[in-house]
């Protein structure tokens, strides 16, 4: 799984009030700033466009949450799958605990 930005993440989460996002899929994930576009950031079979033109869904993240926006393409089974495989990885082992919504309905992740 490729996983782009784990260290700005991580450092960002031991902060208080902390604002990032991350743009994702099965082949991994990207966190990024928050001032920064989803639409803009992109990795090898990772990509976030408008209108559901991508493979990859946008979320926000915050402390304890994260808050991913809906994309057609993807259940809410789907997105609990990717989830799971997300902080299983020892590097996001820090994740594990967070509170995730998608469309506002809580995933049991």
């Amino acid at each position: 799984m490729l996983l782009v930005g784990v260290e700005l993440i991580h450092s960002l989460s031991a902060q208080v009030g902390f604002s990032a996002k991350m743009v994702f899929n099965e082949a991994g994930a990207v966190f990024f700033s928050a001032n920064l576009q989803h639409s803009d950031q992109k990795a090898p079979q990772i990509s976030y466009e408008d209108n559901y033109a991508g493979n990859a869904m946008a979320a926000m993240l915050a402390p304890d949450r994260i808050e991913i926006r809906y994309h057609k393409d993807f259940s809410d089974a789907r997105v609990t799958q990717i989830i799971r495989r997300l902080v299983a990885e020892p590097s996001l082992s820090f994740m594990r605990e967070w509170h995730v919504t998608y469309q506002g309905r809580t995933l049991g992740v």
